[in-house]
C-alpha cells in the first residue's frame, strides 16, 4: 500500500471514528432528553387528572374522560389509573386499559413516592396523591410517538450526515495526502536523476527545518559520503596501478633485454637476481593490500582475545629487531600501573602487532639513528602509547593526508615505500576503538599517539 493511500485511509478512520463517537453521544443524549422529558409530561398529566377529578366537586369520572379525550397534549393512548388506599379502581379514562397493573406496583409507588417504568411500548408513572385524609395512586401510561419519530429521524439524519461527511473526509484526506508528499516526490525524482557520472549533483533543500528538509539533508550527506568513497576507490585503483605497472614494466624490460642476444651465465644470474627482488617487492605489495583489505570492513567480531599492550610491544620489538639488527628499539616501561588490567584491551593480537611493527619501522626507518622510543601510559580509562622518532618530522601540509592510501610526503619520496603502512594503522586502530593521531615535534621528529579506550 503507498503512503498515500495509508495516510488517506488512517486520516479517513480517525476523524469518522471521532465522528461515531459524536453522533453515538449525540443520539444517546437525545434519547435521554427525550425519555425524561415525557416522563416529566407524565407526571405533570397526573397531578393535574387527579386534583381535577378528587378536588373539583363539578368534574366526576364522565366529565374527566371527556376532558381526557378533548386534550391536545401529544400524549398518545394515554391510560390512566386511580386506586383507592385498598388498591380499588376508582377511575379509569378506558375500559380495556393497555398497561398491567399488580398490587406489586401499587405498593412500589405508596413506598417511593413516585416511580417510571416501561411496560412493553408504554412509558408508565406512577404518583401518590393526598387529598383530605386520604391517599390515592395515579397510574398514567402513554405512547410517545412523536419522541420516537423525532429519535427515527435523528437517527437518520446522524447516518447519513456520517456517510457524507465521511466521504467527504476521504477525498479532502487523497488531496491533502498528495499535497503533504509532493515534497517527497520531487526529492524522489531528483535522486533518480543522479548517475555514477554525476555524484556531485546534490539535492535542493526547501526547509531545513522541517522533517523533508532534514531527508534531503540526510540524502546529500550521504551522496558526499558516496561521492568520498568513489574517488578514494579510483585513487586506490589508480595508486595500485601505478605500483603494479612499476615493477611489472621493470620486469620485462629485463627480460626483453636479455632475450635480444646471447648473454653469459653471470649476466643471466644477475637478470634473474634483479627480477627476483622485484617480484619480492610485488609479494611484499600484495600483502599489505590483503592486510588493508583484511580489515576494511571494521568487524568488531575480529576482536576475538585480551592481550597486554605491553606484551605484545615487547613482541613486536623481538620480531622487528631480529629482521632489522640495525633498529634500535626503546621501550618507556617504568610507568605501568599496579592494576595489570589497565593494560589489557580487547584485540586482534595479529592486527595489532601488525599496528607496531608498521608504526615502529617507519620511525627507524625515517629517523636519522634508526631509533624509535615508544612510552605506554594507561590508566582505568584508556591506554595510550606514543611512538617517536627523530627524523625530519612531517610537514603540517601533509600532516592530513599520510593515512590516505599510496600517499607519500614530499620529504619521503626518496625513500623506498608504498604508502599502505600508516593507512593500515589508522583502520586496525580504529577497528579496536581507538584513535590515532600525530604529535609533531618541529625539527626534531614526530610523534605517533595511540590511544585505546576501556570498554
Amino acid at each position: 500500500m503507498q503512503i498515500r493511500t495509508r495516510l488517506t485511509v488512517q486520516f479517513t478512520l480517525l476523524v469518522s471514528g471521532i465522528l461515531l463517537v459524536s453522533f453515538l453521544a449525540i443520539y444517546y443524549l437525545s434519547f435521554i432528553n427525550i425519555n425524561e422529558d415525557f416522563y416529566v409530561r407524565l407526571r405533570q398529566k397526573a397531578i393535574s387528572t387527579a386534583e381535577l377529578l378528587l378536588r373539583v366537586r363539578q368534574v366526576d369520572t364522565e366529565l374527566m374522560k371527556i376532558l381526557d379525550k378533548s386534550s391536545r397534549d401529544l400524549i398518545y393512548n394515554e391510560n390512566i389509573l386511580i386506586f383507592d388506599e385498598k388498591n380499588r379502581l376508582i377511575y379509569a379514562n378506558t375500559n380495556t386499559p393497555a398497561i398491567l397493573v399488580s398490587n406489586f406496583w401499587l405498593d412500589e409507588v405508596r413506598k417511593a413516592g413516585q416511580i417510571s417504568y416501561t411496560d412493553g411500548d408504554y412509558k408508565v408513572v406512577g404518583i401518590t396523591y393526598k387529598y383530605s385524609f386520604n391517599r390515592v395512586v395515579v397510574l398514567l401510561g402513554a405512547q410517545d410517538l412523536y419522541g420516537q419519530i423525532n429519535l427515527d429521524n435523528l437517527r437518520a439524519l446522524l447516518a447519513s450526515l456520517y456517510v457524507v461527511v465521511t466521504a467527504i473526509v476521504a477525498l479532502a484526506g487523497w488531496f491533502f495526502s498528495k499535497r503533504a508528499l509532493l515534497p517527497i516526490s520531487k526529492v524522489m525524482n531528483e535522486v533518480e536523476g543522479i548517475l555514477p557520472q554525476k555524484l556531485d549533483t546534490r539535492l535542493e533543500v526547501p526547509n531545513q527545518k522541517d522533517e523533508i528538509g532534514r531527508l534531503t539533508t540526510t540524502f546529500n550527506n550521504l551522496l558526499d559520503r558516496i561521492e568520498n568513497a568513489f574517488r578514494m576507490q579510483k585513487t586506490f585503483v589508480a595508486n595500485v596501478s601505478h605500483e603494479l605497472k612499476n615493477p611489472l614494466t621493470k620486469m620485462s624490460s629485463q627480460l626483453e633485454v636479455s632475450l635480444l642476444k646471447e648473454r653469459s651465465a653471470q649476466e643471466y644470474q644477475s637478470t634473474l637476481s634483479s627480477v627476483l627482488e622485484d617480484i619480492k617487492e610485488l609479494s611484499q605489495l600484495s600483502n599489505s593490500l590483503l592486510e588493508l583489505a583484511k580489515v576494511s570492513e571494521d568487524r568488531r567480531d575480529a576482536l576475538t582475545e585480551i592481550v597486554r599492550v605491553d606484551e605484545l610491544l615487547w613482541d613486536a620489538r623481538t620480531t622487528l629487531v631480529q629482521a632489522n639488527q640495525q633498529y634500535r628499539i626503546q621501550l618507556n616501561l617504568d610507568d605501568l600501573p599496579e592494576d595489570d588490567t589497565w593494560l589489557e584491551v580487547l584485540a586482534n593480537p595479529t592486527l595489532l602487532k601488525t599496528a607496531f611493527l608498521n608504526l615502529m619501522e617507519n620511525a627507524c626507518k625515517f629517523s636519522d639513528d634508526a631509533s624509535v622510543q615508544v612510552n605506554l601510559n594507561a590508566t582505568k580509562e584508556k591506554v595510550e602509547l606514543r611512538f617517536s622518532d627523530n627524523g625530519k618530522g612531517i610537514p603540517e601540509q601533509d600532516q592530513t593526508l599520510i593515512f590516505q592510501p599510496f600517499y607519500r610526503g614530499v620529504n619521503t619520496a626518496n625513500d623506498k615505500g608504498y604508502g599502505i603502512g600508516l593507512s593500515l594503522v589508522e583502520r586496525i586502530v580504529k577497528l579496536h576503538q581507538g584513535t590515532v593521531k600525530i604529535d609533531p615535534r618541529s625539527g626534531i621528529g614526530t610523534t605517533f599517539v595511540l590511544t585505546f579506550f576501556q570498554n
